[in-house]
């Protein structure tokens, strides 16, 4: 799904790559690091939003800076922040959205709505922050991707929203499943509960790229967080 070879950005004062990562179908992988190790910058590029970088940046077999319009059908995208205009309701502002994607797909908007506890009705500019995460995940779902990214989805927002985000995201995107996810997260309980590879990033290098299993396995008990703590403090 996504060949990263050779990427680096450079802005003032900062340097990302060269970063090279692949991911396939069913794979679900966690970039951690600490804020400002490139965790964004990197998700940026892989959704065909960084018009210039070094490197080459594939996803389904094109050149990310090159596709977007076609990458979007097939690519979900949870940024930071809910886009939209805050004085449209949740029904409203998907309703607008379902224009844009021909594979849009209400039944799955109402199962997701359903699930996640979404008020149709209320304002976006009403929501709280853990409610229009959950507005931008059901938005980037719906349209059925095969390739779901996610920057720090669970950032800020207390443990209750968190747990019914990661119910959503391993509903929809089952390991071994035929979809990807790609999330960066510094909550490193996300990664125990939804990542079977991680990929550590520190100062816009990659430290390690190591399956959960085998982390855990050399860990010898000790937690998953406990391990990723340990290996970014040895870096």
């Amino acid at each position: 799904m996504v060949e990263v070879t050779d990427l680096a950005v450079r802005f003032e004062g900062f340097t990302l790559g060269p970063v090279s990562l692949t991911l396939r179908a069913g794979e679900r992988v966690a970039l951690v690091g600490p804020n400002g190790a490139g965790k964004s910058t990197t998700l940026r590029a892989i959704a065909g939003r960084l018009p210039t970088y070094d490197g080459s940046v594939r996803v389904f077999g094109t050149e990310a800076r090159e596709g977007p319009v076609e990458l979007r059908s097939r690519v979900g995208v949870v940024g930071e922040e809910l886009l939209g205009f805050g004085w449209m309701t949740v029904a409203e502002h998907l309703r607008l959205l379902a224009s844009i994607y021909p594979t849009w797909n209400e039944e799955r908007v109402r199962w997701l709505t359903d699930r996640a506890g979404v008020p149709r009705d209320t304002r976006l500019a009403n929501l709280s922050k853990g409610t229009r995460v959950k507005t931008s995940l059901v938005a980037a779902l719906a349209f059925g991707p095969d390739l779901i990214l996610l920057d720090e989805p669970t950032s800020g927002i207390d443990p209750v929203m968190r747990a019914e985000i990661v119910s959503l995201l391993e509903a929809f995107a089952p390991r071994a499943g035929e979809r990807g996810v790609l999330f960066s997260t510094h909550i490193l309980e996300d990664v125990e509960a939804l990542a079977d590879r991680v990929i550590l990033l520190r100062d816009g290098q990659v430290l390690r790229d190591d399956r959960t299993d085998d982390l855990r396995r050399r860990g010898r008990g000790r937690s998953l967080p406990a391990i990723l703590v340990d290996a970014l403090e040895r870096a």
